[in-house]
């Protein structure tokens, strides 16, 4: 039997299938948001009823109208938009070229000026020079796409003076791990890694004396695409597809699983989140 408290869990985030199994079904976050279409669809699902599904990610967390708030990966400003509207100041931290772009759009439409933007990777950011400490709450909201969790998480901490709040999967296992499932070793010609897999975000966070606090709810996120071929040049990237073969197995298997609602074909799942969360000063 294995000792859990041997495992180096922060070397397990960083490999977490092994080298094999981490070149399949994975792409950078960098790649995957350096196309600006793909950009400007997920801010458009993002911005639907005034930022719902943000605003109820937001009511899990404690924010007054007096909070300072540090958003590391912010995207199109999923958080940082609807949290301007109910917080002193938000800091977004977004590295991409793509996400920027919507994130610059999205704060004029709004016309919020208590938002400043750093236009970094959160492992180049200088939290003492880079940043405007202390914030209140730092947020990472499945944005944990640095390499070194244990000194991203770190320097959260750093840069908070209360609490930390993380948003991931449950089941530790990647949108394309879960969605593509019943078609992964057709893809790959290998099985999907394990669907029961340890909360290595919890237990690394344990290992550094952090006893976070963590809830489980079930979401629905949904993608819509105009057509069959959009949905499959999107998913494909995510997916690293190469060959005409693997897309055509992807094609088949969307067309059978999209729904049709009002003139665009929609991709639903549901999934198990995690909110892990902690106050810095009771560690």
């Amino acid at each position: 039997m294995i000792d859990v408290n041997t495992i180096d869990w922060n070397e397990a985030w960083k490999k977490p299938e092994g080298e094999e199994g981490k070149k399949k079904g994975f792409i950078s976050c960098g790649r995957r948001w350096s196309d600006p279409d793909r950009c400007k669809r997920f801010s458009d699902a993002m911005k639907e009823d005034n930022w719902a599904g943000s605003r109820a990610r937001i009511s899990v967390m404690d924010i007054d109208e007096d909070s300072r708030i540090l958003d590391v990966g912010a995207g199109p400003g999923t958080l940082a938009i609807p949290l301007a509207s109910m917080a002193a100041h938000v800091t977004a931290v977004e590295p991409s070229e793509g996400m920027l772009s919507c994130l610059r759009e999205n704060i004029a439409l709004a016309g919020f000026p208590n938002i400043d933007i750093v236009p970094k990777k959160w492992e180049d950011v200088d939290v003492t020079h880079d940043l405007n400490l202390p914030y209140d709450v730092v947020v990472a909201s499945y944005s944990l796409g640095f390499p070194d969790l244990r000194e991203g998480i770190l320097k959260m901490v750093n840069a908070s003076s209360k609490y930390v709040y993380i948003f991931w999967f449950a089941d530790m296992l990647s949108p394309w791990q879960r969605n593509y499932g019943e078609i992964w070793e057709k893809l790959y010609g290998i099985p999907r890694p394990s669907g029961n897999k340890p909360n290595i975000i919890y237990n690394l966070l344990h290992q550094m004396g952090i006893y976070a606090n963590i809830d489980i709810s079930k979401e629905e996120s949904i993608h819509r695409y105009s057509s069959v071929e959009e949905a499959v040049s999107d998913q494909k990237d995510g997916l690293h597809l190469t060959t005409p073969e693997q897309e055509e197995i992807l094609r088949e298997y969307l067309d059978n699983k999209l729904i049709r609602e009002n003139g665009k074909v929609v991709l639903r799942e549901m999934t198990h989140r995690a909110k892990i969360w902690w106050n810095v000063n009771d560690q």
